[in-house]
C-alpha cells in the first residue's frame, strides 16, 4: 500500500507540476523575445547615431560654406565702399584747389587797381574754370551690416 500511495502522491505532485513547467516555458519565449527586442535596439541605436553624425557632418559642411560665402561677400562689398575713400581723397585734392583759388582771387582783390585790372581776366578765367559740380553724398556708402550677418539661409 505505501507503494501505492506514493505512486499516486508522485503523479498528483506531477500534475501540480505541469502548470510550472507550462509557465517556465512561456517565460523562456518571453525573455528570448526581449533578448531579440534589445538586439534591435542596440542596432537601431547605432544605425540611429550614424544617420546623426552624417546629417551634422552635412550641416556643418553647409555651415562652412555658407561661412566662406559671406565672408567672401563682405570682402567684395568692403572693396566697393573702399572706393568712397579714394573719392573723399579726391574730394579733399578739389577743396585744397579752391582754396588755392579763393586765395589767390582774395589776394588779388586787395591788390592795387592796375595790378589788378592786369590780372583781373587771369582771374576770372581761373574762377569760371575752378567751378566744380557739387558733391553729392553717395546713398549705401556704408557696409550692408543685416544683409551680411543675417540669418543663414537654411
Amino acid at each position: 500500500m505505501s507503494e501505492k500511495y506514493t505512486l499516486v502522491h508522485k503523479e498528483k505532485l506531477q500534475k501540480s507540476l505541469q502548470p510550472f513547467e507550462e509557465k517556465l516555458d512561456c517565460f523562456r519565449k518571453v525573455k528570448e523575445e526581449f533578448d531579440h527586442t534589445a538586439e534591435f535596439i542596440k542596432i537601431q541605436s547605432r544605425d540611429t547615431e550614424r544617420n546623426i553624425e552624417e546629417k551634422f557632418k552635412k550641416f556643418h559642411q553647409f555651415l562652412q560654406e555658407e561661412e566662406e560665402e559671406r565672408l567672401a561677400a563682405l570682402r567684395d562689398e568692403e572693396e566697393q565702399k573702399t572706393q568712397v575713400m579714394e573719392k573723399i581723397e579726391a574730394l579733399s585734392r578739389k577743396i585744397q584747389a579752391l582754396l588755392d583759388v579763393i586765395r589767390a582771387t582774395t589776394k588779388e582783390l586787395k591788390a592795387e587797381d592796375t595790378s589788378f585790372l592786369n590780372n583781373y581776366k587771369a582771374a576770372e578765367k581761373r574762377l569760371q574754370h575752378s567751378l566744380l559740380d557739387e558733391p553729392k553724398l553717395q546713398s549705401g556708402a556704408l557696409i550692408d551690416v543685416v544683409k551680411q550677418v543675417g540669418n543663414p539661409e537654411l
